[in-house]
């Protein structure tokens, strides 16, 4: 059917179904169930279709900490069956302890709410726990994503909130690490070590890759503030990046690998 004939059908302008197949405008879901009828679309297809229409306006989990959440990003993030990120400045959100997140919270924005920056904290151990799981928890793992993270050992060394702080972080680390079940991966890059120097240059991100049929892999550059957050699904951007990232890895010890500190060296 052109965009004239569903437009008449279905009573109106040629720009509203010209908007819908754009992805600029969504119909509502009585026009959803109009235009499966128009199209004759079989009754068990039709009736999985209007399912996931309902499943999908649905609030997402994350709907109680709605004001302070990274939508795009924690959609993709949720979504995702894994999760490549390289850290070169601090830890990545979902390998920091909360003493870490919230040493690091102050430290970006001193003068933040702290009613704001509470539910900031309980939006990151929810996305913890949703996504990668509590360090030696083996339930719902098929649900949750691989996470392979790649540091930078001066991001170790670099002090964020006290000594205390940091030995906890350390700590948390290594029970990752040691932990032989844990889906989360961790290779450290020593210093000195001749990795690629684009890989340095990019700071940090990540690269998400899902299971649905069709929906490539996601590149997420993220900034200092939110908004400064990137994403793209560029093929081409994101393999650049993926080569980068692969090529890096070979360069850091393996999985596993005890971390070059730990929290005794910090007295």
């Amino acid at each position: 059917m052109t965009l004239q004939s569903v437009a008449e059908k279905i009573k109106k302008d040629r720009a509203t179904p010209a908007r819908w197949e754009n992805a600029e405008t969504v119909p509502n879901p009585r026009m959803v169930g109009v235009l499966l009828d128009l199209y004759e679309t079989p009754a068990d297809e039709r009736t999985e279709v209007l399912r996931a229409l309902a499943e999908a306006k649905k609030p997402g989990w994350w709907h109680p900490w709605r004001e302070v959440a990274e939508v795009g990003v924690i959609d993709l993030e949720s979504a995702a069956t894994s999760i490549r990120s390289y850290a070169p400045g601090v830890l990545p959100d979902l390998l920091q302890t909360t003493e870490y997140a919230e040493a690091l919270m102050s430290l970006r924005n001193p003068y933040e709410d702290p009613a704001v920056r509470r539910l900031r904290l309980e939006l990151l151990e929810a996305r913890k726990e949703h996504t990668i799981g509590s360090a030696g928890d083996d339930g719902n793992g098929d649900e949750r994503a691989s996470l392979w993270v790649l540091l930078e050992e001066a991001t170790l060394r670099r002090r964020v909130g006290g000594p205390g702080v940091m030995a906890r972080q350390l700590d948390y680390l290594e029970a990752r690490i040691a932990d032989v079940r844990s889906s989360v991966a961790i290779q450290v890059i020593p210093p000195r070590v001749p990795h690629p120097l684009a890989i340095s240059l990019c700071g940090h991100l990540e690269i998400l890759r899902f299971k649905e049929f069709g929906m490539g892999e996601r590149l997420i550059q993220i900034g200092l503030h939110p908004s400064m957050t990137l994403i793209t699904d560029d093929s081409d951007a994101v393999e650049n990046y993926r080569m980068a990232v692969d090529v890096t890895s070979g360069f850091a010890p393996p999985r596993f690998t005890p971390l070059p500190l730990t929290s005794k060296d910090l007295g």
